[in-house]
């Protein structure tokens, strides 16, 4: 009834697994022609009722070869189906692998995980190298949600193996369990993982590692229950071992749930940037690149961090229903560089040897609300191992020793150059008041490509120029920037250059107490509550700055909406702003706690006898990150009195996130 499928290959062995209604026989017949020769016996379980999951190894397997195989249970026989034993670690040998996620059905797309296996992921495969299934697939890896409801035994083979037996039979797959596999039996039951995890019985085939050739797979828990300590310790383990192993160049590890997800942000898990952090601090100090793959959230996103040479990658959805733009609380995080709502799978096609380096494929199945495609690439990303850094740039303005209004300041970067003739990939661009660069002003890095709700928002973007406002008058300044390319190697920092900046053609801050310092002096509630918090307190964000912020809507007396405001007295500029030559130029640093709830703020413009002259529009910000939102317009003729207005609007949760 379901199989045979392969599990935990070896070099020298392999595990074949397979369900029949009845029955008490486990033979698998094998050899390296299709007259077979050999036969192995294992053992059973009861799957349900009188169902029979069957479980034979065949040992004394030599690496790298074909072996092709049948399954008898009493006098029923399969067909007969062909594996390739992974290679010896000093093979130096390429390889390809699969991964999806979330194939869980969709009771509105019932077909969709079939569609993905049969007229998506071997027809490609089969397309692009032309042998079979067997030689050019090394295995399949899934980052959890197989199946809807993992307690509904009968759903396994229906929704899970039946689509997926035209793949498993020649393919081993490691899976890891998402939180629709509930902790089930039969997740257990279906799947004989390796046993080199944390050797407990609560803890076995939770987490496990799977070496084929230059790459180490890590497979973690992520779901509740196991975010501890013990598996992270774990981990850092198998990593410290992956570092000293001449062997392996690459490191992938896969759990189900994101530390940051674009497409639906309810489901980001922070025990996921635990072993980010982790992965993060292997790839930096052992020089082995490294991707954790997730799913959870319904749609495609890659990205990659900062400081490190590190991937993240969603390979969802191979079925679940998709996370839609504009269907949930969503976010543009600065890390990731895409994200599609869509169904697929990625393709990672290792090379070792003396070059080691991989290129990761996003393949497109489309969608049914956009339309489906058959196999179309939608993203690649080539990660070399020993990849030649970019040459080092140089700071073209401001120059050493510059003298410069601190109102608009325009910086300027060589242009990008590397050895390798690649692409650039990012720009990170440093001000700080000291040589030193441990007093930041300014700290913001680019990539060349941001798709975000299907707009590219980089597109035009240049890489080699920044405009940088955030300067004060009267102060000296360090600056200095460097590049990366699209391998994620970063250039050296560029020179540091010492600038000075003059006066400002803008006013001191005309703003009473504006960041909070002083409890609400200076500021009058309108709505709701309008809070001064000190920096996390009720659980609320860290201040950007000092050791306060506004919550407003209140996140200790929460509200579903709040308002307020602070009105500024313009009377010493009136000749100015009635002959139109004034402009004002306003703006603070928001955020809010998930991407859910709204902070927004906007002017009002008022003439002596408040009368509302006009107003700008609102200008708000949906990021758990503080981002600095901000413009100037012209002040309207015969003005006295400017009210700027802060607002915030709960979406979700009990607190109001609104910060400022």
């Amino acid at each position: 009834s379901v199989g045979p499928y392969l599990q935990d290959a070896e070099p020298s062995s392999i595990t074949v697994m397979w369900e029949t209604s009845s029955g008490e026989e486990s033979t698998v017949e094998w050899g390296t022609t299709t007259s077979l020769g050999n036969s192995s016996s294992g053992i059973f379980i009861t799957g349900s009722g009188f169902s029979r999951i069957h479980t034979t190894v065949i040992s004394g397997l030599d690496a790298n070869t074909k072996y092709y195989y049948r399954v008898i249970t009493n006098s029923v026989q399969s067909n007969i189906f062909d594996f390739v034993t992974p290679p010896l670690p000093t093979s130096e040998a390429s390889f390809n692998i699969v991964s999806m996620s979330d194939m869980q059905q969709d009771w509105q797309h019932t077909n969709v995980f079939d569609d993905m296996i049969n007229d998506e992921v071997i027809p490609f495969v089969n397309n692009r190298y032309g042998n079979d299934l067997a030689t050019d697939l090394a295995y399949v890896f899934i980052p959890g949600d197989l199946v809807a409801t993992g307690s509904n035994y009968g759903s396994w083979e229906s929704t899970f193996f039946d689509p997926a037996q035209n793949l498993f039979q020649h393919v081993p797959v490691y899976p890891v369990a998402g939180n629709h596999e509930q902790n089930s039996a039969n997740y257990f039951k279906y799947f004989s993982l390796p046993t080199n995890g944390t050797n407990q019985n609560d803890y076995l085939e939770h987490w496990y590692y799977k070496d084929y050739s230059n790459v180490r797979l890590i497979g973690l828990e992520s779901n509740s229950g196991y975010r501890i300590q013990e598996q992270l310790d774990w981990l850092q383990g198998v990593l410290d071992d992956a570092c000293s192993s001449e062997h392996i160049d690459f490191v992938y590890a896969q759990l189900h749930h994101p530390y940051h997800s674009e497409l639906w942000i309810a489901g980001n898990t922070d025990y996921t940037g635990d072993v980010i952090s982790l992965l993060e601090g292997f790839s930096s100090s052992c020089g082995k690149p490294s991707i954790h793959f997730f799913g959870h959230t319904h749609g495609y996103s890659r990205g990659q961090s900062r400081d490190h040479e590190h991937l993240m990658v969603n390979v969802a959805t191979a079925g679940g229903a998709i996370d839609n733009w504009g269907e949930y609380a969503q976010q543009d995080y600065k890390e990731f560089s895409r994200s599609d709502d869509d169904y697929g799978f990625v393709l990672i096609e290792v090379q070792a040897g003396n070059d080691p380096q991989f290129l990761l494929t996003r393949v497109s199945h489309g969608s049914y609300e956009n339309g489906l495609v058959n196999n179309e690439i939608r993203d690649t990303i080539r990660v070399r191992m020993n990849n030649v850094k970019p040459d080092k740039p140089s700071g073209l303005f401001p120059y050493e020793g510059a003298e410069l209004s601190p109102d608009c300041i325009i910086f300027l970067g060589s242009n990008f150059s590397d050895d390798d003739s690649q692409y650039q990939g990012a720009v990170h661009w440093q001000v700080s008041s000291d040589a030193g660069f441990t007093s930041l002003v300014y700290d913001d890095w680019f990539q060349h490509e941001n798709w975000y709700y299907d707009v590219n928002l980089e597109s035009g973007n240049s890489m080699t120029e920044k405009e940088i406002n955030v300067l004060q008058e009267n102060s000296n300044y360090y600056w200095r920037v460097r590049y990366r390319d699209r391998s994620l190697g970063w250039s050296e920092w560029s020179e540091t250059i010492n600038f000075s900046t003059s006066l400002s053609i803008y006013s001191a801050n005309l703003l009473t107490n504006p960041g909070a310092e002083n409890d609400v002096t200076g500021w009058t509630q309108v709505a709701g509550s309008f809070e001064s918090i000190l920096s996390g307190e009720c659980a609320g964000n860290a201040a950007y700055s000092g050791s306060k912020l506004f919550a407003v809507g209140g996140v200790c007396d929460p509200n579903a909406y709040g308002e307020g405001y602070q009105e500024i007295n313009l009377d010493s500029y009136a000749s100015m702003i009635d002959q139109d030559s004034a402009i004002v130029f306003f703006g603070g640093y928001l955020s809010d706690y998930s991407g859910s709830d709204i902070p927004a703020f906007q002017l009002e413009f008022y003439n002596a006898s408040n009368t509302l002259l006009g107003s700008t529009v609102s200008y708000e910000n949906q990021t758990s990150e503080w981002s600095y939102v901000f413009d100037n317009v012209t002040i309207p003729s015969t003005t006295r009195k400017i009210r700027m207005i802060l607002t915030g609007t709960r979406n979700a949760g009990t607190d109001n996130d609104s910060y400022f």
